[in-house]
């Protein structure tokens, strides 16, 4: 059986998507290895220069009005069905016994590769990026959604969601991912490197902006500094330093690690004693698997997906993106070694019994009919 896991996102990029891909095919080989199941995945890069992927539209990729969804959505059928589609698009589809789509339906890309599935009858389904009620939940999305045979949803949250914008219940498949990160962390080598010692740290993972907390983050740090003076935290991620709230914090309990590498992300999980990730804005919440895959506790924020995944007081603590709040969280876990161990040991059983690959894997082979042999 041939899996065809198509996407306009490279499977050796950088991101959620790309990473995304790589785990699941290298856990579909796994299985494949495993079971004896002659099974083999082929990625079907589509590139930038692909028809469909150059006739993007702004009218479909912006939030539109419901009486203005039904005409786009007929321009835009009417554009995909007239596309002429690249040959490899053909042949992959034509060998394939599952096309997995990795992407939204504003990508366009997913509707021609949809109908190139008609012809041969074989399963459609997506992976779609999905912010509910931010991004990709839009009219022409959710018509590939419902087109397609099955939909990943990475929460309860987001499968909630698209059951109100109306695509079918039995279409949406929950599944939570694995920690993406290296498993061979060296936190020792990390402090040594940053000059901290035994310190006790915080680490930021994710871009710096308001929806991910990092100004909120920075604004609580000085609180945080009043009772745990010996205190450092870790930043790493893409996006703008903010100089002017970092001029407000002592340099000396602060370092950041820019956007690191994958090894050094598994160090920095490795070397901190709490993670913290206060957004408000997520589709699942990775970072906080993989800080449990380290035996770390995690403070979220008020994300509905981030609240379903940590359990307050048991995996996790949530806290909202004032500072008085956020700063009370950090320094509960901070100040009380016996807590911060209950919590992130708690963390760790949970990500091992929910999020691993095998799971992963599992939730996809039963949407596309493959059987699991029974261990």
């Amino acid at each position: 059986m041939k899996i065809v896991i198509a996407s306009h996102v490279q499977a050796a990029a950088v991101g959620g998507l790309a990473a995304y891909q790589r785990e699941l095919a290298s856990g579909l080989q796994s299985f494949s290895r495993i079971s004896g199941a002659p099974l083999s995945v082929q990625h079907l890069q589509i590139n930038a220069g692909d028809s469909s992927c150059t006739l993007k539209s702004s009218a479909l990729t912006q939030r539109t009005q419901a009486n203005t969804r039904g005409p786009l959505l007929r321009i835009a059928d009417t554009l995909h069905r007239v596309m002429s589609h690249p040959q490899s698009w053909k042949l992959a589809v034509n060998t394939a016994d599952v096309l997995h789509f990795v992407g939204s339906g504003t990508d366009i890309t997913g509707h021609p590769l949809w109908r190139e599935t008609r012809e041969t009858e074989i399963p459609f389904t997506v992976w779609p990026s999905l912010h509910p009620e931010n991004c990709d939940d839009e009219c022409f999305d959710l018509q590939l959604y419902q087109d397609a045979e099955a939909v990943f949803c990475q929460s309860e949250h987001e499968r909630e969601h698209l059951i109100s914008r109306g695509v079918a219940a039995d279409r949406l498949i929950r599944c939570g991912l694995p920690p993406m990160c290296p498993a061979n962390g060296n936190g020792a080598r990390l402090r040594s490197r940053l000059g901290i010692g035994m310190r006790p740290t915080v680490l930021f993972v994710g871009r710096r902006d308001a929806g991910k907390g990092y100004p909120a983050l920075l604004e609580a740090w000085p609180l945080v500094m009043r009772q745990c003076p010996d205190a450092v935290l870790l930043l790493a991620g893409p996006g703008d330093a903010d100089e002017s709230r970092l001029n407000k914090i002592s340099p000396e309990s602060v370092r950041d690690l820019g956007s690191p590498c994958e090894q050094d992300k598994a160090d920095a999980y490795a070397a901190c004693d709490v993670f913290c990730l206060p957004s408000a804005l997520e589709s699942f919440g990775i970072v906080y698997v993989e800080a449990w895959s380290y035996g770390k506790p995690v403070i979220c924020g008020t994300a509905p997906a981030s609240r379903e995944l940590v359990e307050h007081d048991v995996t996790g603590v949530w806290a909202d993106q004032q500072p008085q709040p956020l700063s009370h969280g950090l320094l509960r876990l901070l100040m009380y070694p016996d807590q911060r161990h209950r919590v992130g040991l708690a963390g760790l059983r949970h990500q091992l019994m929910n999020f691993t690959t095998d799971h992963m894997v599992g939730r996809h082979l039963k949407a596309w009919n493959i059987t699991v042999p029974e261990h």
